[in-house]
């Protein structure tokens, strides 16, 4: 009889007793909601065989504060660390062959204040890292296209640098993010959706060179400057929705 390797859907769900997880060696897939609402405080060891992690495998847990992937990993399921408070940090291993980060994946994660994300990641979908309030500082690869539909909402992040080849900016995609004073919208971007910025109380200056193909409503407070060229499809929206601006 073969050794068990991977670990099954809900296997150790609600186990409280559990403090430590000793994945077997050469195990490939935790399966859904396999570790959720356990007691799990030791920062879990992954083999580097390890390829996927289920959706909300490891929900819950409020007493873990460390993840780091392994390099092998190709997939994570949505909500996979929701509602772990006290996860501080969350690390994708150099080389790593995850490429996106699903929704919900660090939602409501209070206390997570340090992401290292794949080098070759590609979108960050929705919620993602929703209400991370102490995600003040974040540095996004130039391989990301996408982000999601309240990505980062209501997060700590105080400074933002969105790499040349974003593409897409989703509804909500910041949206509270108070401690945000600039931001600039890189040319790549064609898509900047409702409120992306908006409830940053904080921000002063959106500057945008270039006009993307969609512009949603309300993409910033009112009190908020919007930094474009003169006589460009941002002017006219900004025209359109009482927003300052200041010309380039």
């Amino acid at each position: 009889m073969q050794p068990r390797r991977d670990i099954d859907d809900y296997c150790y769900k609600g186990n409280r007793k559990r403090k430590e997880v000793i994945l077997p060696p050469g195990c490939k897939t935790i399966g859904r909601e396999a570790y959720a609402n356990s007691q799990i405080r030791i920062p879990v060891m992954f083999p580097k065989t390890l390829e996927e992690i289920g959706e909300g495998a490891f929900a819950e847990n409020r007493s873990l504060k460390e993840v780091i992937f392994p390099a092998s990993l190709e997939s994570i399921g949505a909500y996979c660390y929701k509602n772990c408070t006290s996860l501080e940090k969350a690390e994708f291993k150099t080389g790593s062959k995850c490429h996106r980060i699903p929704e919900g994946c660090f939602y409501s994660c209070l206390q997570l204040s340090k992401v290292v994300f794949p080098e070759n990641l590609k979108k960050i979908q929705s919620r993602a890292f929703y209400r991370c309030k102490e995600l003040k500082e974040i540095s996004l690869p130039d391989t990301l296209t996408e982000i999601g539909i309240e990505a980062f909402y209501f997060c700590g992040i105080k400074t933002l640098e969105l790499p040349e080849g974003l593409q897409k900016l989703n509804h909500k995609a910041f949206f509270g993010c108070k401690r945000l004073k600039n931001v600039y919208i890189p040319e790549s971007v064609i898509y900047l959706g409702e409120e992306a910025f908006h409830g940053c109380n904080w921000l002063e200056y959106l500057e945008i060179h270039h006009d993307p193909k969609y512009i949603g409503d309300r993409i910033v407070n009112k009190s908020c400057t919007i930094r474009c060229k003169k006589g460009s499809k941002m002017d006219a929206y900004c025209e359109v929705q009482g927003l300052q601006r200041e010309y380039i």
